[in-house]
């Protein structure tokens, strides 16, 4: 994982020293990748790639990326976390999911290059 991404990770709250944290930092960079190349990428191959870099199974990698979305919603028992917010108003989504995560992150740090 790159040092941007990982800042951005602590930034936002997300778990980071876990292996949910490691999944989450993979997974935006492999959106990052796939942007700007002006691909889509979608979540279940997003899964593959992450259970064949980590050795686990696509599902696994699944429960664990939304492990640690739900452990950056409710970290240091702050609802909502405002960084969060932050990025929730700027990409105007309602409701996160995985992917519009995965998506907004990776639009926010290619913005900052």
């Amino acid at each position: 994982m790159q040092q941007k991404t990982y800042d951005f990770l602590i930034q936002m709250r997300a778990p980071v020293l876990t292996f949910g944290g490691d999944l989450l930092g993979e997974a935006i960079e492999l959106v990052i990748h796939d942007l700007e190349v002006h691909q889509f990428i979608s979540l279940a191959d997003i899964e593959c790639n992450l259970a064949d870099k980590f050795s686990c199974s696509p599902g696994s990698a699944d429960r664990r990326l939304r492990r640690a979305m739900d452990m950056m919603e409710f970290r240091a028992g702050e609802y909502p976390n405002p960084e969060l917010e932050k990025l929730r108003v700027e990409y105007r989504v309602n409701t996160w999911s995985v992917k519009k995560f995965l998506y907004a992150a990776a639009r926010r740090l290619m913005s900052y290059e």
